[in-house]
Order: C-alpha cells, then structure tokens, then sequence
C-alpha cells in the first residue's frame, strides 16, 4: 500500500533573490558551505523514526566547476542539487516538487542551509499528520549557537523551520512551505505550534545578521542531546562559569530590550504561546501582533527622531 503522503525537505542554498543580481562569489559560497557540511548536512543524515523523504537544495549554476563538483559529491545519497539561475520566488519549488510526488498528500518542511534540525524532527513533523487540508507545523523551541561557542534558548512563533501539510489537488502545483514568509504563515493556512524540546539550531556567524541572541544562555548539554553536528561549541561552560555568563548575557539582553521593545515583546509573545503547550492558531491574513505594533512605533519613533533639525 503507498504511503499517504509525501515529504521534502527544501532549502535554498544560493539562488538569488532578484533577477539583476550577480552570483554569489566563491568566498562566500565555501564559506556557506561549510556551515552547510559542519550543521546542516550531518543534522538530516542523523534523522531517526522517520519516514523516507527526499531533500532538495536549490543552487545558483553560475558556479566555478570546483565548488559545483564538490556540492555533486556532498550530494551523493544525500540530497538532489537543483541548478539554476532563475531568481528565487515562491513558488520556485513548485515544480519539482510536483514531478516527484504523487501521494494525496505533501509534507514540505524547509531549512536553511547554515541551521541544523534535531534528530527527531522530520519524524515529528510527520506526526502531526492527520489527512489536513492545508496546515502550517511549527516546534516554537530552539537553540541558537554563535561564533562564540554559547548555546541560547530561542523561542520564535511561526519559525524559519515551518513545515506545511497540504491535500494535493488535481492539475495544480503544490504550495510548498514556501508559499508565505514564515512570519507571516497564517495568512495562508492554519498555523499548528508544537509543544516539544529543542527541535532546531540557528548558528549565528557574520553573513546573517538579521538573526540575534533574544533568549537566556543554556547549559550546552542540550546541543549533545539533541543534535547530530560537527559544529563547535562550548560543551565546558558549566557550573560557576555558565551562572557568569547568564548575568553577563542577561545585561546584554536588558540592553537590547530597552533599545528595542519589539524584541522583548516578541520574546515575551512567544514564550507566552509556548508555555500554553500544543495548539492551533487559525489562518488570520494581516492582524497585526502584539510586537508588530510595538515595532511600528520603534520605526516610527526612529524616523521623527531622523528628521529633527
């Protein structure tokens, strides 16, 4: 009997975002790479209780030879490169999507390729399956781990690691998890957050700043525990040394909420909404949260403050 649904694992490794933008260059590309082979990779190779799904990685063809070849061995048994130079839209996974799975229903779950996923997460997306029209799966709970070595605790509603369950209907392409920004998830579907432990790592480095420490500091036994990575960090930091650097990183952290509220409120909203456990929120297009309002007043406290003579 097959299997009522299939499941992808999609991440976008170096497709670019507009039409006019040149290719990645090779420094960054290695660079990306690395993150790529010492989290993300060995992350996916380690799930257990799950079942087969197949991992597609979108890339920019305009590449040396080398770094093409070496992404082409990495890939072995692993993952299927997807080349080409198309800008990435959202509906960009659409299609080869649609040529590999037939099941009634699709799983798309997506990863950024410098984070890595715990060793029961694809299994645990799948558990969430329940025949659902079109339904968002999100693990509010994570860790995140900087250039430093130190382990936070992260709690981020309608996460970057979004899964979408979707019925698949006849003569039209998939959604894919993709379809919406991840923040902004329910405007398309229902939105499932998930009660669990620690599903997911963000590894903070240079090339994604956008990504900041807004969680309290961990014991780094957690990374051990539920993680399968080659990436270092500081599994030594405990006792006397790990209570100094929650007072230390808990004064960066007052800082960063006194600059920026919208930060304290989205820390504050989702361990609010992780603490209630496992539940639904319905698909709900364009009501603005709690830290949306907070931080369109930062803007535009920022922008009056600009403007002053």
């Amino acid at each position: 009997m097959s299997a009522p649904f299939d499941h992808v694992l999609l991440t976008r490794f170096s497709a670019v975002l507009h039409p006019d933008a040149p290719p990645p260059d090779e420094d960054w590309l290695y660079y990306r790479l690395g993150f790529f082979v010492d989290a993300c990779l060995p992350s996916v190779l380690s799930q257990r209780s799950a079942q087969p799904f197949e991992w597609l990685v979108l890339l920019d063809d305009r590449c040396s030879h080398d770094f093409r070849a070496d992404v082409e061995e990495l890939a072995a048994g692993a993952f299927t490169p997807l080349w080409g130079h198309a800008p990435f839209r959202r509906n960009s996974f659409a299609e080869p999507v649609a040529r590999r799975c037939v099941a009634p229903y699709l799983i798309s779950t997506r990863i950024d390729s410098d984070d890595a996923m715990a060793v029961d997460f694809m299994g645990a997306v799948q558990a969430q399956y329940a025949e659902q029209e079109r339904m968002f799966v999100n693990f509010p709970r994570g860790v995140q781990i900087d250039r430093s070595g130190a382990v936070y605790r992260a709690d981020v509603l309608s996460s970057p690691f979004l899964s979408l369950i979707e019925r698949r209907r006849e003569g039209e392409a998939p959604l894919t998890v993709y379809a919406a920004k991840h923040a902004r998830a329910r405007g398309v579907a229902p939105l499932r957050e998930v009660r669990a432990p620690a599903m997911w790592a963000q590894v903070l480095h240079g090339t994604n700043l956008s990504n900041i420490t807004n969680g309290v500091r961990v014991h780094p036994r957690v990374v051990g525990e539920r993680f399968r990575i080659d990436l270092g960090y500081d599994a030594g930091v405990t006792g006397v040394r790990l209570r100094r650097a929650r007072v230390k990183h808990l004064g960066r952290l007052a800082r960063l909420w006194a600059a920026h509220p919208g930060e304290l409120t989205k820390a504050a909203e989702a361990a609010a909404w992780t603490l209630r456990g496992t539940h639904e929120r319905p698909q709900q297009a364009g009501a603005p949260t709690l830290t949306d309002r907070v931080q369109e007043w930062e803007r535009g406290m920022l922008t009056r403050f600009r403007r002053r003579p």
